[in-house]
C-alpha cells in the first residue's frame, strides 16, 4: 500500500497547506495600497454576485403568450362561415329558384334558421293532402 490508499478520500491533498501557508506568507507582506485596492475589487465582486438576476423570463414568458394566441387564433378563427344546411329543403329539390333566393337572402335569417321546420311542415302538408 501507498500513502495515497492509506489517507481519507475526503481529506484534501498534502500539498493545499503547503499553499495556504504561502499565499497567507504573500498576504501579509503586501503593502496597504496594494491590499486596499484588492480589498475593493472583492467587495466589488461580492456587489455585483449579491445582484439579483435579470428576469429574463418574463419577456420569455411574454413571447411565449404571444405565438400560443396567434396560434390560436390561425388554428380557431373568431368567424367562421356559416354551416350548410343538414336537411334538403323541398322547395329548392323542385325547382324553386324564387324560394332558394327568400330562404338565403339576408333579410330572411329567421327563415334560414328554421329550415328543420318548415321541411316538416312540407313533408305534413303532402302526406295530409
Amino acid at each position: 500500500m501507498n500513502a495515497r490508499d492509506d489517507r481519507r478520500d475526503d481529506a484534501p491533498p498534502e500539498w493545499t497547506a503547503q499553499a495556504r501557508e504561502l499565499l497567507d506568507a504573500s498576504a501579509d507582506a503586501l503593502d496597504g495600497a496594494t491590499a486596499s485596492r484588492l480589498n475593493r475589487a472583492r467587495q466589488r465582486a461580492l456587489a455585483a454576485r449579491a445582484r439579483p438576476a435579470r428576469r429574463w423570463w418574463l419577456p420569455a414568458g411574454a413571447a411565449t403568450m404571444a405565438s400560443v394566441l396567434l396560434a390560436l387564433v390561425v388554428v380557431n378563427p373568431l368567424t367562421r362561415p356559416a354551416p350548410e344546411p343538414a336537411i334538403a329543403v323541398p322547395a329548392l329539390a323542385a325547382g324553386g329558384a324564387d324560394d332558394a333566393e327568400l330562404i338565403v337572402a339576408d333579410d330572411n335569417l329567421e327563415l334560414a334558421q328554421d329550415l328543420e321546420f318548415y321541411a316538416w311542415l312540407d313533408a305534413e302538408d303532402e302526406h295530409n293532402g
